[in-house]
């Protein structure tokens, strides 16, 4: 797997650009954190585990991407800034699950359950292709 020659991981990149537009999206009032979650869960998080964005993009017919492009990107943000959104809860000392507060609540053990689970899963998926490709 090769890397970003440009600044930052490929990966870390292409998490920011997802961000950047939940927040945006939370910031606009479309959706809150909970639906822009949930969507990824059960939609993209799903497709793109197994193809990939942008063989996802070469299934579904990159001419349809072209299409939706055309009318949507306008919408979305393109901003150079962190979120205003973003920007609000890091200064309100609301930083996520080590502080028990960030878009949700993390009382007690749940954000240290949550990780816990997600790592299992994690795991259990890495070991899973190893042996695929084994």
């Amino acid at each position: 797997m090769r890397g970003c020659n440009g600044q930052g991981y490929t990966n870390n990149r292409l998490q920011l650009a997802v961000l950047r537009e939940a927040f945006n999206i939370m910031n606009e009032g479309i959706a809150d954190a909970e639906t822009i979650d949930t969507v990824v869960k059960y939609s993209l998080g799903r497709r793109w585990n197994l193809v990939g964005p942008v063989a996802s993009a070469d299934l579904g017919g990159l001419d349809t991407f072209y299409n939706v492009s055309t009318y949507l990107l306008k919408d979305m943000d393109n901003g150079t800034e962190p979120s205003p959104l973003l920007e609000a809860k890091v200064q309100a000392g609301d930083l996520g699950a080590k502080t028990g507060r960030g878009f949700y609540e993390w009382t007690g053990e749940t954000g240290q359950a949550v990780i816990r689970q997600r790592d299992e899963n994690l795991i259990r998926q890495l070991v899973e292709d190893a042996r695929e490709e084994a």
